[in-house]
């Protein structure tokens, strides 16, 4: 018997987000990819599924199982939940392999081929060594992976992953859509929630779209992405990187550079070097794109950038001056960091406005105001009311540009920022950054795993290999090797 999962006259109240849903079906056996705008109310149907009541929320209507209303929470044995944001997931406590003994111990599915916790994580692409590490020694994609491993071994019927790519390089990107198919073919029904239209390509079955709290269409996916009916799924098809205007290059500034590294290399104790020998020279009013696959040290290279970790040889500089402790302390105002993760950018206990108004540096005079860069990046000014776990991740993503932008940064580091974006928000996110170097004459250093994005937006792209070679790649007009047709990539 094949298991479904029913949504009956759900509405959920979220201050002035809602969604309602009046009817909807999940199949075993079958994906469905939900695709919307960022903030549209997909993570609250994914926070449903499962049967979790996150405080503060008003929620009617049901899900059942098989047309039954089951007596205990969905989660706790036939709907796994891949969240958004996997450092919140994971236990900080605790190295990330004994987490998948845990539910190796209490949750394992007798049908899952990989009988030890080792097994599993090597077949999503982590080390041995790595199970060994604890959730903040890892990327944020390898954080994702650790979480797809507990997917792919846990007792359920239903796996509901909110944004399982995120971060992702391409290489991994179709690793994990390779073990969304192992999942589904070992009967598990997916529901997977994504603004990647390359991913929804890959695996559904069925598309839902949904737009202000509301489905707007729904359907086979091969009609959905090749003939939509409304605007709003249009709207999303239309906004891929691969439409959007390449950015004109800047001219090249005079000299010095704001930022420069000079045979930079960096390991952490009784690691292998993460970073060998880096060059790399940032000037006013360049957008430098830097890609790389995951786990790599993308992060790490932004980090020491921006001193916040010390070389293990060679020299950082800013504004032509080696980057030692009294010049850090002078420019650090003007060198900020837009983080991966915008979650732990805000205090978590704090409303969004109290954050703004007490922590944020103050915006020099005649820089954009709070409410104009809200209004472009089609923020609501009520969202400041709630605390950061009240707002969707694209939200409080968009909220963490606006907060660095009011800085009025003369050099920014932007680690993935609009990874948590639908593709329509990321064309006016990553835009307004590119208007902000070439109005200002800022620095920016973009680091983004879409090299597609990179094509179009940055004046120069360096890629950072495993080996920690860091190597200026060719800008071309195409996309290249970006956005490579996912289906066809099967990892064994």
């Amino acid at each position: 018997m094949n298991h479904t999962l029913d949504v009956r006259s759900l509405r959920i109240d979220a201050g002035k987000l809602s969604l309602d849903v009046p009817e909807l079906r999940f199949e075993q056996g079958r994906t469905t990819c939900v695709i919307g705008k960022s903030g549209s109310g997909k993570s609250l149907l994914a926070s449903a599924l499962p049967g979790l009541r996150p405080p503060g929320l008003r929620i009617t209507g049901d899900v059942v199982l098989d047309g039954q209303r089951p007596g205990e929470p969905l989660w706790k044995d036939h709907v796994f939940i891949l969240p958004q944001e996997p450092a919140l997931a994971l236990s900080p406590t605790m190295a990330v392999g004994d987490q998948v003994a845990e539910l190796f111990r209490w949750r394992f599915a007798s049908d899952c081929p990989w009988s030890t916790p080792e097994a599993l994580c090597l077949h999503v692409g982590l080390s041995v060594t790595d199970l060994q590490k604890f959730p903040a020694q890892l990327s944020g994609g390898m954080q994702q992976r650790v979480m797809i491993a507990m997917a792919l071994a846990a007792r359920a019927t239903f796996v509901v992953a909110d944004e399982p790519t995120k971060g992702l390089d391409d290489l991994n990107k179709a690793r994990v859509i390779e073990i969304f198919r192992q999942l589904r073919h070992l009967g598990r029904g997916i529901v997977v929630i994504t603004h990647d239209l390359t991913v929804a390509r890959a695996l559904a079955d069925t598309i839902v779209v949904i737009d202000t709290g509301r489905v707007v269409e729904r359907g086979v996916a091969d009609r959905v992405l090749s003939h939509p009916d409304h605007p709003a799924t249009r709207v999303l098809i239309g906004s891929e990187p691969a439409q959007w205007d390449a950015r004109k290059s800047a001219a090249r500034r005079a000299p010095p550079p704001v930022l420069s590294l000079e045979n930079v290399s960096f390991n952490f104790p009784r690691s292998r070097q993460l970073i060998a020998g880096a060059d790399l020279a940032v000037h006013g009013g360049e957008v430098i794109g830097l890609f790389g696959p995951s786990g790599a040290g993308k992060s790490t290279l932004a980090d020491l950038c921006l001193g916040l970790r010390k070389p293990t040889f060679g020299t950082v500089r800013w504004h032509g001056q080696i980057a030692d402790p009294t010049v850090i302390r002078r420019h650090r105002p003007m060198f900020q960091k837009l983080f991966q993760n915008p979650v732990t950018a805000f205090p978590p206990n704090l409303r969004l406005v109290d954050v703004f108004d007490k922590l944020t540096p103050g915006a020099p005079e005649g820089g954009p105001s709070r409410s104009a860069l809200m209004s472009q990046l089609e923020l609501d000014p009520g969202l400041l009311d709630r605390r950061p776990d009240q707002v969707s991740g694209g939200e409080l993503q968009r909220l963490a540009i606006v907060r660095v932008l009011l800085a009025q940064p003369r050099f920014l580091v932007c680690d993935e920022p609009s990874s948590r974006l639908d593709m329509s928000v990321q064309r006016l996110a990553i835009g307004m950054i590119s208007d902000y170097a070439d109005r200002t004459a800022a620095a920016v250093l973009l680091i983004s795993h879409d090299l597609a994005i990179l094509q179009k937006c940055a004046d120069a792209i360096f890629e950072l290999s495993e080996s920690g070679a860091l190597v200026q790649r060719q800008k071309h007009d195409g996309t290249g090797g970006a956005g490579r047709n996912l289906e066809k990539v099967s990892v064994g």
